[in-house]
């Protein structure tokens, strides 16, 4: 065992530092591992988010939960663009905006006012007028932008129990115990070719 004390060393005893050579040999080997994960491994990682995403165009499938063994690890979720107002006519809203007094010096709208504009506008469901809510006072030069569009991206999450990450442990679990192996065959490049403590096949 590691705790064990052998030929009388003492536990509490530093080993000794390691020599430069050996640092460069660590250093190398981490910056081998750091390579292949950046080349091989990390493209890998979102390897579901376009057949995902094509799968929400066609049938607003918005997640994929995936699962080892009936046991849910996590789920990959599609982003959707959020509903917003955004300005649709720049002439338009920079005659408001100077309106207002809301114009920098350089005659541009001061983007402060901008945004606040566009966090209290509303839209009237029955003309389809944008307004200020804080006002009642039509807004010009905006158009309304619905959500629920795929930004192209996803996101993961993974299983999790009282803030514990239990999907990521079972799938480790899984792989320790050549669960995926199957599963892996095509994807050689994502394990080392010899695991300790592995079994014989």
């Amino acid at each position: 065992m590691s705790n064990d004390v052998t030929d009388g060393a003492q536990t509490d005893e530093k080993a000794p530092a390691p020599d430069l050579t050996t640092l460069g040999l660590i250093g190398a080997v981490a910056r081998a591992m750091t390579e292949h994960q950046t080349a091989v491994i990390a493209p890998k990682v979102n390897a579901a988010k376009e057949p995902l995403v094509a799968e929400f165009l066609s049938r607003k499938q918005p997640n994929l939960i995936v699962e080892i063994g009936g046991e849910e690890i996590g789920h990959y979720k599609v982003n959707l663009t959020k509903a917003r107002f955004e300005v649709d006519d720049e002439k338009v809203f920079d005659a408001y905006a100077e309106d207002k007094g809301e114009y920098d010096v350089l005659i541009v709208r001061k983007p402060s006012f901008e945004k606040a504009v566009l966090a209290h506008a509303q839209r009237d469901p029955e003309t389809g007028a944008i307004f200020d809510s804080r006002s009642g006072e039509v807004i010009p030069g905006l158009k309304f932008v619905p959500g629920g569009k795929p930004t192209g991206t996803v996101t993961w999450t993974w299983k999790t129990f009282k803030k514990q990450p239990t999907g990521k442990a079972a799938l480790m679990a899984a792989l320790r115990r050549g669960e995926l192996d199957d599963l892996l065959r095509e994807t050689p490049e994502l394990l080392p070719k010899a695991q300790p403590g592995a079994r014989d096949e």
